[in-house]
């Protein structure tokens, strides 16, 4: 799935022709369109990678509600500011969320673990199959490693607009 965010005010006639040319060619293009500059957060990056991983996640399934999915969310981040995290999920990743919550490690552990569950039972499966390659209906859902190294690995190859 593309993700683009437009400025409506900063487009003519021909910018909008453009845009719906390429929704019809590409059926996965998503474009958000805004009537301004985004807001800017502490990262700089307007808020849009925290915005485009609550769209991943609830396309994927995983329930808002969940305590998992708040820590996906921060394990992402973490890891798409450093994928060194990635080296070391229980030892390293698994404990700095939990400091982040004040939770145990074991906790943020399971709480993923039952969000992606969920997640594989409900989510969309040409998602699942175009992000890890498999779907439900393969029986076979990702480890906790796995989902995140994925979509750490998809929003770091949206390119740097996520990075400060």
């Amino acid at each position: 799935m593309s993700l683009m965010w437009v400025s409506v005010t900063d487009c003519s006639q021909s910018h909008i022709y453009h845009l719906t040319q390429m929704i019809k060619e590409d059926e996965d293009l998503r474009i958000i369109l805004s009537s301004g500059t985004p807001y800017m957060d502490e990262r700089g990056d307007g808020g849009l990678l925290t915005k485009d991983m609550e769209r991943m996640l609830s396309l994927l399934g995983v329930p808002s509600h969940l305590k998992g999915y708040q820590y996906l969310k921060t394990a992402i981040d973490l890891c798409v500011q450093s994928t060194e995290e990635l080296d070391g999920v229980t030892k390293r990743l698994y404990p700095d969320i939990a400091r982040v919550y004040r939770s145990s490690a074991q906790t943020v552990e399971h709480a993923i673990r039952h969000a992606i569950k969920t997640a594989w039972e409900r989510g969309d499966e040409k998602a699942q199959k175009m992000l890890f390659g498999c779907s439900r209906t393969e029986s076979r859902r990702p480890t906790n490693s796995e989902f995140i190294a994925r979509l750490t690995a998809y929003f770091t190859d949206r390119g740097e607009k996520y990075l400060s």
